[in-house]
């Protein structure tokens, strides 16, 4: 090849050098299409736009048509707000059924505040500003100081923190959430901050008492950029201070008491004396007081969530076995009893039986079954499914239909393999249906509990294992589960036996 190049007098040199100039236009052809893509990116604005930034109110391009980038539109926003040009923030458009006239997009701020936290950064004299409402401060002050003098003119600023502008030499108010959820307020009641205030009453509302959800609700029909806004509440002013940026709920987040907590068919009340007389708790210390009664409710195993009708539910974790439903279910019961022996004992009572056990002496889980018994044509049936692969562990259910008073067989979605399996719960079959058994298979293994099946089983009800599938016998373990404690049970207490297998 290179003989004939040398006939037409091209070099190897020309070669190369012809080659570097296509990578070189091809690199910038490249670098060119990525800077269109990335000009051409982002939101575009329907002119004109008017800015709902709670105190900050302003309509950009009311006298041009067409659209505006996110990036220009942001830029309009600090030259005309002093206290966001050091800040940033993402903008979220607002959708109204009802627009004003001259307006065709509406948009509010998400704000991201970072607090001051050395105050040797503070260069005097400086300003705080807020809106049209500023102090100028010429001496040295601390920031606490400085707090306290915004607060004397700004009542409603109690608690608030400040985000420092060093370019500007200016301060920003800005407050944090701090309202407990499900907190009631009493009328008359304050929803606002400086020039945008709103004041609810009696004649408002009646004389009940009423959650935050109510003043969001009304707050927000003449400010629409607060719907679905978080609150700090000021005691001394019975105000409910509005910000806009969605914050997410955590298990910091505290939620007045009492409060109700829904698990496993029974109630409890959480009240401020259950945690040194607060009148507001986290949901982990609302989990820490149910975990006294019932310890299968352990950090590691808990996810607490909160209902906007004020109560919690807690959901039970399985690691291996996939999550316990919650249901609030008849004939679901939970006592604690001292017997004549001064034995404490808890029970608790399910539409199939009663569990038992004596807590004071740590005794073993006891069960008696008040349901028909389960016919053994369903182990035949669970047998013959996991017969289908007898070097691979499964899984099945056990459920009972209270009004038919009959038993079925259900196969969850799981994950199978030759020592482990993993199923999921289905969340309708629990709510139609009360959850009697677990089922699953140790292969060609014998039958026994293993210590992940300890760990693992912690929900009340009854639990099996069948082994030597590879067998024309198989083995069988039968026990009864509350909270982590077992009690032992042969296959007769609980099957309607058509034919007599050993409990090996």
């Amino acid at each position: 090849m290179s003989d004939l190049f040398s006939i037409f007098g091209i070099t190897e040199e020309d070669i190369n050098e012809s080659k570097s100039n296509k990578k070189q236009k091809k690199t910038e052809e490249k670098k060119d299409s990525k800077k269109s893509a990335k000009k051409s990116s982002g939101n575009k604005f329907k002119l004109p736009v008017k800015f709902c930034g709670g105190h900050l109110q302003h309509v950009f391009g009311a006298d041009e048509e067409g659209e505006w980038s996110e990036d220009e539109l942001k830029k309009k926003i600090r030259e005309e707000f002093r206290e966001l040009a050091g800040i940033y923030f993402k903008l979220k458009t607002i959708e109204l059924e009802e627009k004003e006239e001259g307006v065709s997009t509406y948009v509010k701020p998400e704000i991201v505040y970072k607090e001051i936290t050395d105050e040797e950064k503070l260069e005097f004299p400086l300003e705080v500003i807020a809106g049209k409402d500023t102090l100028w401060q010429d001496t040295k002050i601390s920031i606490e100081e400085i707090r306290s003098l915004w607060v004397k003119e700004h009542p409603e600023y109690q608690g608030c923190k400040f985000m420092y502008d060093e370019k500007q030499k200016i301060l920003v108010p800005y407050m944090e959430a701090t309202a407990a959820i499900g907190k009631t307020y009493t009328l008359p009641v304050t929803v606002g901050y400086l020039d945008i205030k709103e004041v609810y009453t009696e004649d408002d509302l009646g004389d009940e008492e009423f959650t935050e959800d109510t003043f969001r609700q009304l707050y927000s029909k003449e400010h629409p950029e607060f719907a679905g806004c978080s609150f700090a509440y000021v005691e001394s002013e019975n105000l409910l201070f509005p910000i806009i940026r969605e914050e997410k709920e955590n298990d910091n987040k505290n939620i007045s008491l009492p409060v109700e907590v829904r698990a496993g068919g029974f109630r409890i009340i959480v009240s401020p004396e259950d945690v040194n007389g607060k009148g507001e708790a986290s949901l982990d210390e609302i989990r820490k007081v149910l975990e006294a009664e019932y310890p299968e409710y352990s950090k590691e195993r808990t996810e607490m969530t909160y209902d906007k009708r004020h109560f919690v539910v807690p959901i039970l974790k399985s690691s291996r076995k996939g999550l316990q439903i919650i249901s609030e279910r008849k004939d679901y019961k939970h006592d604690v009893i001292v017997d004549e022996n001064q034995c404490e004992w808890r029970i608790e009572s399910r539409p199939f039986g009663v569990f038992k056990r004596n807590l004071t002496d740590d005794g073993p889980v006891e069960f008696e079954l008040t349901a028909p018994k389960i016919p053994w044509a369903i182990v035949e049936q669970t047998i013959e499914l996991f017969r289908k692969n007898p070097t691979y562990e499964f899984a099945v259910q056990i459920f009972y239909d209270v009004e038919k008073r009959t038993y079925s067989i259900y196969v969850p979605e799981q994950e199978n393999g030759r020592g482990h399996v993993i199923f999921q719960r289905n969340t309708e079959m629990e709510d139609k249906h009360v959850l009697v058994m677990d089922i699953h298979s140790h292969a060609s293994f014998h039958a026994f509990f293993s210590h992940t099946d300890n760990a693992d089983e912690k929900g009340i009800r009854l639990y099996m294992v069948i082994g030597n599938l590879d067998k024309p016998r198989c083995s069988f373990k039968i026990r009864a589960g509350m909270a982590g404690a077992f009690g032992e049970m042969t296959l007769a207490d609980v099957f309607y036996m058509q034919e007599v297998y050993s409990d090996e």
